[in-house]
C-alpha cells in the first residue's frame, strides 16, 4: 500500500529563525529529497539543535534511513516542544505502522480521521486524504479489504495518485487484471507512489503473469534500483536474467540465500532464546487465553522480547523465501524436479510452518510423481485452516491435492474436499467475489486424463469445468483449459491419437462461447508447441479461442 512516505519529509511551513538556520533547513530537505542522506545529516549537523524545524528534520531522515524506531522517538520530542499537530501525529502513525504497530497506528489515524472528518470538503484537506489513505493501507495490511474499500469509497471521483494506487490494491483481488492495468498506468504517469511498482510486479507473480512481470522489470530497471528495496530488486532482477539464462539466476539466487542464512540461523536462536527467558508459567501458555497473558510488568517485558525477535526472524523470512522459491521454480521450469526438491529441502529448518514452503514442496513432489509424500505436506497445509478458510488455499495445490488422492486409490477423500470447496463456494455465490477452486480442480482432474490419453473423458470435463463461462472464465482459468487443448492439438497433429468429429464439434462450439464471454480479458503469448507455429501475439481471449477453434477445424479435417 502506499502512504505517502514522502509526507514523512515535510518541514514546517513557517520559521521565525535567523535566514542562516532557514538556508541550512532548505538545503536539508532539497538534499534528502534527493537522496543524499549522508550530505542531509551533514547539514542538519550544522543547525540549531534545539529547535522543532531541525529535529522534525532529523525526524524525517531517520524515517527516510529506515530507522523507524528512532524516527518515532524524535518525532515524539518535536510534539512535545510544539504540541500536537496533525503533521506530526500523521508522521507517528507512519512510524507504527512500519514498525508493524498496527493496533497503536490504527488508533492514532482514527483520531485524526475523527478530529478532521467534520470539514465536508475532504479532498482539500492534504492531511484527511493522507489519513484515509493511511488507514486504508493499515486495514489492507492486517487483512480487513472490506473496511479498507468502505473508507477509500468516501472520496470523490477527483483522485490523488496514491489514492489511486491504494484503492487499486485492495480490489485487486476482485479484479486482477484492472488492478494490473491501472498500476501499469499510475506507472507511465510523471508521479505515482514508490510502492507502485513492486506492486504490480508482485501482482503479475501471483498470477502467474511472469512474462509481464519480466517485461515491466527490463522496462523500468532505470528506475528499479531507486524504488525498490535491495532485497527486492535483486530478486527481480534474477528473475529478469532467469529467462535467458537459468543457470547464472540460479548461482546469483544461491550467493543471495548464503547471506540470508546466518541472519535466519541467529533469528532462531534468538527467538529460541527469548522464549526460554520467559517464567516458566508462562512459556506453555495459549495467547489466545485472556487469563493468562502476562500480568506483570516483567511479564509484559519478556513477552514483547520475544514478540520482537519473532518480528525480526519473520523479516528476514519474508525475504528469504520468496527467493529460495524462485531458485526452486528455476530448476522446476527445466523439470528437473529432484533439484527442485532439494533446494526446498535444504531449507527446511527454517521453513517448515510456512505455508508457501510446504505449498511449493508438495507440488514438486506432485509433478515428480511421489503422491503419497506429496499429500503428506498438502495435509500439513491443509491443517493451517478450517472449513470456512479453505477457499484462501492456493486452488492449484487443493486441485493437486485432489489427483493425488485420485492415484492413490483414496477416491473418497478427494471428494471429501471438492464438497467442501463446493459448500463455501456456495456460501459466496450471491457476493462479487470470484471463486475458481471447483473450476481449476475440474481443470486439472481434466488435464490429468488428457496426460494419460483419455482425451475424450478429459476434454469434456475442462469444458464444462469453464461452464458457465460469464462466471467462470477469466486469465487464470483459460491458461490451464488453453494448454490443455494446444496439447490434445499437438498430439492430433503427430497422427498420435485421433478423436472423433463429434468431440471436434464440441470443442469448436466451446470455444465459440468462450470467444464470445472474452472479448475483453487481455492475455499474454501463448507459449508454442514444438509442433505448433506460434498462433497469437499478445491478444484477448477471444482471439485465442477463435484461433484455437480454426487450429481444431484444421487438424480434425
Amino acid at each position: 500500500m502506499g502512504g505517502s512516505y514522502a509526507d514523512a519529509t515535510r518541514i514546517a511551513a513557517a520559521s521565525t529563525q535567523q535566514p542562516s538556520q532557514r538556508l541550512l533547513l532548505l538545503k536539508a530537505q532539497a538534499e534528502m529529497e534527493s537522496n543524499l542522506l549522508s550530505a542531509t545529516s551533514s547539514t542538519l549537523s550544522k543547525c540549531i539543535e534545539d529547535d522543532h524545524e531541525t529535529v522534525i528534520a532529523l525526524a524525517a531522515l531517520e524515517f527516510r534511513s529506515k530507522k523507524y524506531d528512532e524516527a518515532l522517538q524524535t518525532f515524539k520530542i518535536a510534539r512535545q516542544l510544539i504540541g500536537d499537530t496533525p503533521m506530526l501525529s500523521y508522521n507517528i502513525t507512519l512510524c507504527h505502522y512500519e514498525l508493524g504497530e498496527y493496533d497503536k497506528a490504527l488508533s492514532i489515524v482514527d483520531d485524526i480521521v475523527g478530529n478532521m472528518e467534520d470539514d465536508t470538503e475532504i479532498s482539500k484537506d492534504s492531511y484527511l486524504v493522507e489519513a484515509i489513505n493511511l488507514k486504508a493501507a493499515i486495514l489492507h495490511a492486517t487483512n480487513k479489504d472490506d473496511a479498507a474499500k468502505e473508507i477509500l469509497s468516501t472520496f470523490d471521483d477527483n483522485l490523488d495518485s496514491v489514492t489511486i494506487h491504494n484503492d487499486v490494491i485492495v480490489n485487486s483481488q476482485t479484479d486482477p487484471l484492472i488492478a494490473m492495468q491501472k498500476l501499469d498506468f499510475l506507472l507511465s504517469s510523471e508521479q505515482f507512489p514508490p510502492e507502485t511498482l513492486s506492486n504490480l510486479l508482485v501482482l503479475y507473480m501471483s498470477h502467474g503473469q511472469d512474462n509481464l512481470a519480466v517485461d515491466c522489470m527490463s522496462t523500468h530497471k532505470h528506475i528499479a534500483k531507486e524504488l525498490l528495496p535491495t532485497e527486492v530488486y535483486n530478486y527481480f532482477d534474477a528473475l529478469l536474467m532467469s529467462t535467458t539464462s537459468p543457470l547464472e539466476a540460479s548461482e546469483m539466487l544461491q550467493i543471495q540465500l548464503a547471506k540470508y542464512l546466518p541472519k535466519l540461523r541467529v533469528g532462531k536462536r534468538e527467538v529460541s532464546s527469548a522464549h526460554s527467558t520467559r517464567p516458566a508459567t508462562q512459556q506453555h501458555r495459549p495467547a489466545t487465553s485472556v487469563a493468562q497473558r502476562p500480568t506483570t510488568a516483567l511479564e509484559r517485558k519478556q513477552h514483547a522480547h520475544v514478540e520482537t525477535k519473532q518480528a525480526e526472524l519473520k523479516t528476514i523470512l519474508e525475504y528469504y523465501i520468496p527467493t529460495l522459491m524462485l531458485q526452486a521454480k528455476i530448476y522446476f521450469d527445466q523439470k528437473d524436479y529432484s533439484a527442485a526438491e532439494q533446494v526446498l529441502q535444504k531449507a527446511s529448518d527454517f521453513c517448515s510452518d510456512n505455508d508457501a514452503y510446504q505449498t511449493n514442496l508438495a507440488n514438486i513432489m506432485f509433478a515428480e510423481g511421489k503422491f503419497e509424500e506429496s499429500i503428506e505436506h498438502f495435509e500439513l497445509l491443509l491443517k493451517n485452516y478450517t472449513e470456512a478458510d479453505i477457499l484462501k488455499i492456493s486452488p492449484l495445490a487443493l486441485a493437486n491435492l485432489c489427483v493425488a488422492y485420485l492415484m492413490t486409490d483414496q477416491n473418497e477423500k478427494g471428494e471429501e474436499v471438492i464438497k467442501c470447496i463446493e459448500r463455501q463456494e456456495l456460501l459466496l455465490c450471491d457476493t462479487d467475489e470470484p471463486t475458481y477452486h471447483s473450476c481449476i480442480i475440474n481443470l486439472v482432474i481434466g488435464t490429468l486424463y488428457c496426460s494419460r490419453g483419455n482425451y475424450v473423458f478429459g476434454i469434456e470435463r475442462v469444458c464444462k469445468s469453464l461452464e458457465p463461462c460469464e462466471k467462470n472464465l477469466s486469465l487464470d482459468t483459460w491458461v490451464y483449459a488453453r494448454k490443455c487443448f494446444l496439447h490434445l492439438a499437438s498430439v492430433i497433429s503427430k497422427l498420435m491419437t485421433h478423436i472423433s468429429s463429434d468431440t471436434i464439434q464440441d470443442i469448436v462450439c466451446f470455444l465459440d462461447d468462450v470467444e464470445r464471454h472474452g472479448e475483453h480479458i487481455v492475455t499474454t503469448d501463448i507459449e508454442d508447441d514444438d509442433s505448433l507455429n506460434p498462433i497469437m501475439e499478445t491478444s484477448t481471449i477471444a482471439t485465442e479461442a477463435r484461433q484455437l477453434k480454426n487450429l481444431f477445424i484444421k487438424v480434425g479435417a
